[in-house]
């Protein structure tokens, strides 16, 4: 009986066996990792792209690479015959955020490292490069803007709705500026576009509230960095 369970459990290659204990390991230690590479794209991902699905592929997707490392081991003709096998199936799904596809990369890498039992390699490369990505988004290294968003509308030619907007504006922006005036439309309304930079970005949904509000505010719409707000 033992011998037929070593059969059934062990696969031999070319320079040894890999035991259902070791397979095991390798799956385990790719799920615990994964599941950190998921909990740092969900606590980081920020804008409109987030999808539940890309998480849960990036826990699925690095267990089922490592499954592919285990069976392909030292064979070539096994990771030729996978490669054939794989080149089968086509991928149609776009991505919409460049970052998801660093994070399904990021996946893939400790999957292999898994798999080809470089365990201690997964789990200090998924470490650093965790904190490494933790500390981009916590610095938002590489941002450029000065502003927060876009509040775009359309009101009639009034001087005193002029300065009731620039009281809202006061009141929830810490900085702004009026990137354009034009007359939109036969019946002589003005359409204003301004730069914002809110004081709390949790006061998004207030601004446009309190414009939306004031007498001859039409087509109003707040664009932010992270989310589109149109009441």
């Amino acid at each position: 009986m033992s011998e037929f369970f070593d059969n059934w459990f062990g696969m031999a290659d070319a320079v040894g066996t890999v035991t259902i204990y070791t397979i095991l390991n390798c799956l385990i230690a790719a799920f615990v990792l994964s599941q950190m590479i998921a909990f740092l794209y969900v606590r980081t991902h920020r804008g409109l792209s987030y999808s539940v699905s890309v998480a849960q592929t990036l826990v699925a997707l690095s267990l089922i690479i490592a499954l592919v490392m285990l069976v392909v081991g030292n064979s070539v003709a096994r990771a030729f015959g996978l490669f054939g096998a794989l080149a089968l199936i086509r991928f149609r799904t776009p991505i919409k955020d460049s970052r998801d596809t660093v994070y399904l990369f990021f996946s893939v890498a400790v999957g292999i490292a898994a798999g080809t039992q470089n365990i201690a390699a997964a789990a200090v490369g998924t470490l650093v490069i965790c904190a490494v990505l933790a500390y981009l988004h916590l610095v938002q290294f590489g941002t450029r803007y000065s502003h927060d968003g876009l509040v775009r509308f359309r009101c009639p030619a009034d001087d005193t709705l002029e300065e009731q907007i620039r009281a809202a504006l006061q009141k929830h922006c810490d900085q702004w500026s009026l990137l354009h005036l034009r007359q939109a439309g036969p019946d002589q309304s003005m359409e204003f576009a301004y730069q914002v930079k809110m004081i709390d970005k949790g006061n998004s949904s207030r601004l446009a509230q309190e414009i939306t509000a004031l007498p001859g505010i039409s087509d109003l719409s707040l664009l932010m960095q992270d989310e589109e707000i149109e009441p």
